[in-house]
């Protein structure tokens, strides 16, 4: 990277590019809903939005999500991983990467794992050169309509 890089949690003022690196991800969101989300996503401690940022401007995003089990210590899951396309390729996502693990390592995290849709190929060899597998099998269900009718979250 010929530029010197920051990496710092996500703020309210950024709202405006992470919405632009989503819809890179092809995601169809608003920025009234990113900001109400990453709000949600403030108050957790338990989460947290990555940024890279090169001259005051944010060009690449991880979140990542960690989640207490009963059956083994906290289990994390990145949810979203871009860099902005002039930026991709210059090392920016593996220090995204490597600041997401420090931070959950040091939660007490013992697993990580990475969503990544079927389309996203390019993805998937950028996981496995920084050490992630393929594993399992994940079943998903879309949200039914009572839970939909409901906006304040999980009764």
């Amino acid at each position: 990277m010929a530029q010197e890089t920051e990496f710092r949690a996500a703020r309210p003022d950024d709202v405006k590019a992470i919405v632009g690196l989503l819809r890179e991800l092809n995601c169809a969101v608003d920025a009234s809903e990113v900001a109400e989300r990453l709000g949600r996503i403030e108050e957790r401690a338990s989460d947290q939005v990555f940024v890279a940022v090169e001259n005051g401007e944010v060009i690449g995003l991880l979140s990542l999500h960690l989640v207490p089990l009963l059956h083994r210590d906290w289990f994390g899951r990145v949810t979203a991983l871009v860099v902005s396309a002039p930026y991709r390729g210059r090392g920016v996502g593996k220090l995204l990467l490597r600041e997401a693990e420090a931070w959950a390592v040091a939660r007490g995290c013992t697993q990580i794992e990475v969503n990544s849709g079927d389309h996203h190929q390019t993805a998937h060899g950028f996981y496995t050169r920084h050490g992630y597998r393929s594993d399992d099998r994940r079943f998903v269900k879309e949200a039914f309509d009572e839970a939909l009718s409901r906006k304040d979250g999980p009764a």
